[in-house]
């Protein structure tokens, strides 16, 4: 077996494969040619081809999401890098480990006229957990020791101690194309001196922090005498341990635990449909609701109502739990930042709360009970539309299926509506960009290997359109594009559209059919215009296919964001 005779390419590739990653994307280009070499080359490693940059970085983070382990990321040097960006600043804010490996010119070519020779050292570096810069000569044992200890540190960074993206950048000067015999590169002759091997893998202990025994009891006696206690879950995957947990905490008379989609928490003692159950807070009975305590966890909440009304009631204390982040204030309120897992934390503290004479849960589940009431008397008078539209395609994903929801729309609809057990939600609500929603459901399918269903808008997934451009494309896809002709949002949003000749700018009406798109890769498709014909393309999608298969649904524009306006209010009244 043959490698590339650059040190550095060889290293990476051997010690990737030796700390347990497993899958490379690579996008083609020259001067990343010893990586392809080595990569391609290593025993244990699966090597996918991506073309677009963009794409392949999205497309790496839907595999890494659903392995829980880092994917390699390969491209050469130059602009392909910038391309990068979009997919690391969402796996940095969604905490999803990727190895960037960027090839590049070497350092003395840049701004100095050379091709594809940009100031690419730390070019990604705000939204990275680490980034290194590899020797780019190994020619005597120091180089290669301080190469294979950076590799070590870069690998380990993308898990601990929270995952996220990391960044190595490799300079090769020609000629890129030379090969070596494995045997006599990096681990092999190395074992073979006397000595350690300079660039041998560093195994990392794992660890876990708790919180200290008098700090707990403090944390408890809080939580007994607290009246009004509000557990606010974020995005993430948790254990059945972390949910019974919440159960018991949910069954005290003084709290109140609400969570969305994302959050993957759905209970029937959960307030689970956030955006709903707060159009039942009102003057009467506010006082009643706003917590004393707020108790925080998890990635992004995707509820602007609730951030909005939390900045508005300011609890007296809020308490945040993440093992990474500091300081995270979304409510501007934060008074405690206790830095372990959720797990760890709720195993410490709620087995050892008593109940305390409150009404509070009591009180959230009347608001939630009547908005449900509402919801559904509303629905049943609702004509076609997205809101309509997303009653149906909710009520028949198969289930076990994992569920995708692209930015915007698609994120804020699901929230609106009671969820079946047995789905699990994703969406890229790091950054909530549209860009990437298709290529990383591509890559979450083809991880995963189950059912996978991408609710997606016309924008978002004509925005993405070599999400398709993809060898690796799962038959367990389905993609169902809501289209309504531009960015719908910006009807519903107060502001654009109380101006209608800005709205265009907004909106952004792109007069493109998406089913275009879905004919140009000769996937199976079918439309649906009304109710009716959208249960049965639901019914055709999901029969089996051997291609992703695609539904696009088409609503009016106009009709659309009036009808939801009309649903806030109605729940209100």
């Amino acid at each position: 077996m043959k490698t590339s005779n650059h040190f550095t390419a060889a290293a990476l590739a051997q010690l990737c494969a030796a700390k347990g990653i497993r899958h490379a994307v690579i996008s083609p280009g020259s001067r990343s040619a010893p990586l392809v070499i080595a990569f391609t080359q290593q025993e244990g490693m699966q090597c996918m081809q991506v073309i677009d940059e963009r794409s392949a970085a999205f497309f790496a983070l839907g595999m890494a999401q659903q392995l829980h382990a880092p994917v390699a990321l390969i491209c050469t040097s130059g602009s392909a890098v910038l391309n990068y960006g979009p997919a690391i600043a969402e796996a940095f804010y969604q905490r999803i480990p990727l190895l960037v490996i960027t090839a590049d010119r070497p350092e003395e070519w840049v701004d100095q006229g050379e091709g594809q020779a940009i100031r690419q050292q730390g070019v990604l570096a705000l939204h990275m957990k680490k980034g290194v810069q590899l020797p780019r000569l190994a020619s005597d044992d120091l180089a290669r020791w301080h190469g294979g200890r950076l590799i070590n540190e870069a690998i380990d960074a993308t898990l601990l101690p929270v995952p996220g993206p990391v960044h190595v950048n490799v300079p090769f000067a020609e000629p890129l194309y030379g090969l070596d015999q494995q045997a006599s590169s990096l681990l092999g002759a190395e074992r073979e001196r006397a000595g350690s091997p300079l660039s041998r893998p560093i195994a990392q202990v794992l660890t876990e922090s708790f919180v200290l025994p008098e700090h707990a009891r403090w944390l408890i006696a809080n939580l007994n005498r607290s009246k009004k206690v509000m557990v606010l879950g974020g995005q993430g995957q948790w254990s059945d341990a972390l949910k019974q947990q919440l159960n018991q905490l949910a069954s005290l008379p003084q709290v109140t635990v609400m969570v969305e989609a994302t959050s993957n928490l759905d209970d029937e003692s959960f307030i689970t449909c956030i955006d709903r159950a707060i159009e039942g807070v009102n003057e009467t009975n506010e006082n009643d609701l706003m917590p004393d305590l707020l108790i925080t966890f998890g990635g992004a909440v995707v509820s602007k109502r609730i951030k909005g009304l939390l900045r508005k009631w300011k609890p007296e204390q809020h308490w945040n739990i993440d093992a990474g982040q500091r300081h995270y204030d979304t409510y501007q309120s934060l008074t405690h930042d206790i830095a372990v897992s959720p797990e760890v934390f709720f195993a410490q503290i709620a087995a050892s709360v008593k109940p305390s004479e409150s009404i509070y849960g009591e009180a959230w589940r009347m608001v939630d009970d009547r908005t449900r009431e509402r919801h559904q008397n509303i629905l049943n008078d609702t004509p076609w539309c997205d809101l309509k539209a997303s009653e149906i395609i909710l009520q028949h994903i198969p289930d076990g299926s994992d569920v995708h929801l692209a930015n915007s729309t698609p994120a804020r609809y699901a929230q609106l509506f009671d969820r079946r057990s047995g789905l699990r939600w994703f969406s890229n609500r790091g950054t909530s960009g549209i860009d990437g929603c298709t290529s990383t459901a591509v890559g979450s399918a083809f991880a995963s290997r189950r059912p996978t269903t991408l609710i997606t808008g016309d924008t978002a997934f004509l925005y993405d359109s070599n999400a398709f451009w993809n060898a690796q494309l799962s038959p367990l896809l389905r993609v169902i594009v809501i289209d309504n002709r531009g960015g719908n949002i910006f009807r519903y949003i107060e502001g654009p559209d109380q101006n209608p000749e800005l709205l265009k700018w907004f909106e952004a009406p792109h007069g493109r059919d998406p089913l275009a798109l879905v004919k140009s890769f000769e996937l199976p498709w079918r439309e649906a215009k009304d109710a009716d014909a959208l249960r049965e393309g639901l019914e055709w999608l999901y029969i089996e296919h051997t291609k992703p298969a695609i539904l696009v649904v088409r609503t009016d524009a106009e009709l659309s964001p009036k009808v939801l306006r009309e649903y806030f209010k109605k729940l209100r009244d």
